[in-house]
């Protein structure tokens, strides 16, 4: 007999409760008797917790990936679904924000992101009949915000009667309060813009909108190149001596304007899914996050218009700033944000 054989044997013996007959049986009853009594056991220990923690949150390797992620009761920071759009192809992939976020540096790349995710064959889909889509662009410098504002300004106007103020920007661009408020009022409007906004907990629940968070994404060093040109490109080198004083003389201060790290996609992204992630799970919320090359915004709303049959958003084919004059802030300065602030970027999860 073998050791697990007469450990189990003198079990039986202790319990007291079977006849002397058991014990002559042959080792391979008693083991197969064994492996019955823990499947048994078993079953009964999973019944005896909650439902949800037998299901894995972590992203299925098949092609039906985003219908079976949103079957999930409760899921995970890390392994919140992040889908990509290839418009090209019109092929849809997904990976997870543990993926993505570990595999986006300074030298990330789109193409790299999407080919470590899984191909599947659609976004998601909505009944219509019981939630509206509502997509939101998540803007930030640099990445073609300027086109999404006045895209998203005739919008409002177009669908809901709020009309454009002064200022370059949608209404409730940047105030977190007074924008769910207006998405849950413009209740014909598909398309909304923010910047740098959260979605707290204590925001009323959206039973009837499927959210669809578009953040856009854009090489980080290319980014960061061309958000110090802005400062240039507006005001000069007296721009540039006033970033360069922000970095140098004032111990890596942020300066607000597009040269921050704070307004980066992956930052923004970071930060928001916090927010939503626990709106998916006490509140039930529906979230999709697309992160999409941020130059084929346009192509990414098309897509979306027909996936989801609603209209596109007119204007989103523009280039506002495709002309900008030449010359950028001294190099010294952008290797100074780089020491100041890029460290962060790996530590985003």
């Amino acid at each position: 007999m073998t050791a697990e054989g007469f450990r189990f044997e003198l079990w039986i013996n202790s319990a007291g409760r079977w006849n002397k007959s058991l014990k002559r049986a042959s080792i391979t009853s008693i083991f197969i008797f064994g492996l019955a009594f823990i499947s048994v056991a078993g079953t009964i220990f999973q019944e005896s917790l909650p439902n949800n923690i037998f299901k894995s949150t972590l992203v299925p390797k098949s092609t039906e990936v985003g219908q079976a992620t949103k079957n999930y009761n409760y899921i995970e920071r890390k392994e919140l679904p992040i889908y990509f759009i290839q418009t090209s192809t019109n092929k849809t992939s997904i990976s997870s924000w543990e993926a993505v976020s570990s595999n986006w540096n300074r030298t990330t790349q789109y193409e790299s992101l999407i080919q470590e995710a899984v191909p599947i064959n659609s976004l998601p889909l909505i009944d219509k009949s019981k939630k509206r889509p509502a997509v939101i662009l998540h803007c930030g410098p640099k990445t073609g915000s300027t086109t999404s504002r006045m895209a998203c300004r005739y919008e409002l106007e177009k669908s809901c009667g709020i009309v454009p103020t002064g200022i370059l920007r949608p209404h409730a661009y940047t105030d977190t309060e007074r924008f769910y408020q207006m998405v849950r009022s413009c209740n014909k409007t598909h398309h909304f813009c923010a910047k740098s906004i959260t979605m707290p907990i204590n925001i009323p629940t959206f039973d009837d909108v499927y959210f669809i968070h578009l953040f856009p994404f854009r090489n980080y060093d290319d980014w960061a190149e061309s958000a110090l040109k802005q400062s240039y490109d507006r005001g000069g080198e007296k721009e540039c001596n006033h970033v360069k004083k922000l970095f140098f003389q004032r111990n890596c201060t942020d300066s607000h304007m597009e040269i921050d790290f704070r307004k980066y996609g992956k930052t923004d992204l970071s930060m928001y899914k916090e927010y939503i992630v626990r709106r998916m799970n006490e509140k039930k919320e529906n979230h999709l996050i697309l992160l999409y090359y941020h130059r084929e915004l346009d192509g990414t709303l098309k897509f979306l218009s027909e996936t989801y049959d609603i209209p596109k958003l007119a204007g989103s084919d523009g280039n506002r700033k495709g002309n900008r004059p030449n010359g950028t802030c001294d190099k010294i300065v952008l290797d100074k944000f780089h020491e100041c602030f890029s460290w962060q970027l790996t530590n985003l999860t």
